[in-house]
């Protein structure tokens, strides 16, 4: 990154708070993307005042572009689709290549789950249930997971709408939400605009917005009540679809025990109705 680059060029010219400061940042890009500027300079021993005039020493405006340009440079190494590819080939060296897949699946479902919090469940299955309406959206690789939530969440209440650009009006949609609606956005590196956007329109809206997506640093992160993060900066976003799935399956396992008396009189219906026109 340019400014590291800018960092090591001047690095013998600034005061030693500074070169504190710049060492941290080499070595913690993550912590200064996420932490203000205090709680860094809390961590290190130097002043608030001494991280800003290290930015202002490497020709910055202030410490929110430090920040934009370091969340910038660690949203780029996110993996590509060859990675996803040159990874198989790697395990196609060994035999039982599916076995090897799904034991590699089965690695990351356990690295989300203990990074999930326990939390931020119970208060997504309560905004869910108690909402008005339930708008979902996800676009290109991250439609068919916003699409399964969608029917399975429609089965257990009322008033589920997922979003598509190609025959929704964006205005009457958002005229609809309030504050007693809640907004689920999946999106993934290469993260989609639209749905960044989506998300930060139904915030200006009231919605509780609950995003899933692979990073606290994707753009989606700064509109959201709850954000769910799935996978590591090394994987390829193909590789976060098993536990992205798992993660939707337990959400839907929640409600299914939470509410279990009106769902119950819901599944009733739906399976009468359901074998009287649709299945033999």
């Amino acid at each position: 990154m340019e400014i590291f680059n800018e960092l090591k060029e001047k690095y013998s010219q600034l005061s030693k708070g500074q070169q504190k400061v710049g060492e941290y940042l080499l070595k913690n890009p993550q912590e200064i993307a996420l932490q203000p500027a205090s709680q860094i300079g809390h961590r290190i021993g130097v002043s608030e005042t001494t991280v800003i005039r290290f930015c202002y020493s490497l020709g910055l405006s202030g410490y929110s572009q430090l920040q934009a340009m370091v969340r910038e440079h660690l949203i780029h190494q996110k993996s590509h689709l060859n990675n996803y590819y040159s990874s198989k080939m790697e395990m196609a060296r060994e035999p039982h290549l599916y076995a090897q897949v799904m034991e590699k699946d089965a690695e990351n479902i356990r690295k989300t789950r203990a990074t999930i919090q326990e939390q931020d469940i119970e208060q997504t299955v309560m905004k869910i249930m108690e909402a008005n309406k339930v708008y979902i959206t996800g676009m290109r690789t991250s439609f068919a997971p916003a699409q399964w939530l969608s029917f399975v969440l429609g089965l257990v209440r009322d008033d589920v709408h997922l979003y598509q650009p190609a025959t929704d009006d964006l205005i009457a949609v958002l005229q609809q939400m309030n504050k007693q609606s809640v907004f689920v956005a999946i999106t993934f590196h290469r993260y989609v605009k639209e749905t960044v956007k989506l998300a930060e329109m139904a915030k200006e809206q009231g919605a509780f917005v609950i995003s899933i997506t692979d990073s606290e640093l994707a753009p989606i992160a700064q509109f959201s009540d709850i954000t769910f993060v799935i996978g590591e900066g090394k994987d390829a976003t193909l590789d976060v679809f098993p536990p992205l799935f798992s993660l939707l399956n337990a959400l839907i396992a929640s409600i299914s025990v939470q509410y279990a008396e009106p769902i119950k009189e819901r599944q009733e219906e739906y399976e009468r109705l359901s074998s009287d026109y649709l299945f033999f």
